[in-house]
């Protein structure tokens, strides 16, 4: 995190300036409203009757005291691969992967204000993943860490089983009709917004204690990630309890799932020997494929080839071409 630390010393620097600007003039500093406004979210969480609120108040403070949040952070800005990135293809071995792809909208920069469950928030789940096998694994990815990242069951233990992922014996098989499902759901209650997002704003100002003032800026894709990685959790439990509409509940079984997460050795989770036993690290291939919206199963295009070429899949889904941009 040398870009990080480089950015911490500038904000630190500005900070320090801006602080003796204000006790010269009597004023709180930076550290001082960050402390303030951290009480007050607090207080005011604290003084809501949202069942499982306290045990998730308490759990933030936990990780915080016992320097885990620091810690997670910190893997999430080291995380980087010594080996090369898997391909489209290879990803395609990934039914979850492709089901999502393939039945969720992209909404783009959009996602965060538009309250819809779409693909930006199934993909946050990746980030947030590899900072907790980086934090114990303590190294970058090789090949094998690659591929247990991408092929392992634990993103549909998490999507199915939420905070109990570690105790499903039998993992359901994922299927486009929950993806269908799951792009019906949004957060569209202001009282549940104003849960997520009090929420989060403790977590923000906890970075601040930690890191000091301006921390956030300086990992610019933690905090996005982290949101939509908590908001496609409650998306996945409304959808578990047969509902559209993400209530409070929801979020709180996403914290929940988020701080069991971080406090498990996910690299006990190992890719299935089957999905990949013909992929070769030293083999790389970044033909395009078509995959079936209805079922996953995917085919390599020959030279030539398009999905123009295919009525539809054997299973009488509709197929989409997917294009590595590597390539």
């Amino acid at each position: 995190m040398k870009k990080v630390k480089t950015w911490m010393k500038i904000s630190d620097v500005l900070s320090d300036f801006q602080d003796k600007i204000n006790t010269s003039l009597g004023r709180e500093t930076s550290s001082e409203w960050n402390k303030r406004v951290l009480k007050e979210y607090c207080v005011y969480l604290r003084g809501l009757s949202v069942q499982g609120l306290p045990e998730i108040l308490n759990e933030i403070q936990d990780t915080w005291n016992s320097g885990l949040y620091q810690d997670f952070v910190w893997a999430f800005g080291e995380r980087k691969m010594e080996s090369r990135p898997l391909t489209f293809e290879e990803l395609a071995h990934n039914k979850l992967s492709t089901l999502a792809a393939t039945n969720l909208p992209s909404t783009g920069f959009n996602t965060l204000m538009s309250g819809k469950t779409d693909l930006n928030l199934f993909r946050a789940m990746g980030p947030m993943i590899e900072a907790i096998y980086h934090l114990n694994s303590g190294r970058a990815f090789n090949w094998e860490d690659m591929l247990n990242l991408a092929f392992s069951d634990l993103e549909t233990r998490l999507i199915f089983a939420l905070n109990r992922f570690d105790e499903v014996k039998e993992v359901p098989e994922p299927t486009a009709e929950f993806f269908q499902k799951l792009k019906e759901t949004s957060m569209t209650s202001e009282q549940t917004k104003n849960l997520e997002e009090k929420i989060g704003l403790v977590l923000i100002h906890i970075e601040g204690e930690i890191f000091g003032m301006g921390f956030e800026n300086s990992v610019e894709d933690y905090w996005p990630t982290m949101s939509l990685f908590i908001q496609f959790l409650a998306a996945c439990s409304a959808v578990q309890h047969n509902r559209e509409e993400i209530v409070n509940e929801d979020i709180i079984r996403a914290y929940r799932t988020f701080f069991k997460l971080i406090k498990t050795d996910v690299t006990q989770y190992k890719a299935d020997p089957e999905l990949v036993r013909d992929m070769d690290e030293d083999n790389p291939d970044y033909e395009d494929v078509i995959v079936c919206k209805n079922c996953g199963s995917y085919y390599k295009l020959e030279p030539g080839e398009s999905v123009d070429d295919f009525e539809s899949c054997h299973c009488g889904g509709e197929l989409k071409q997917v294009h590595d941009e590597r390539t």
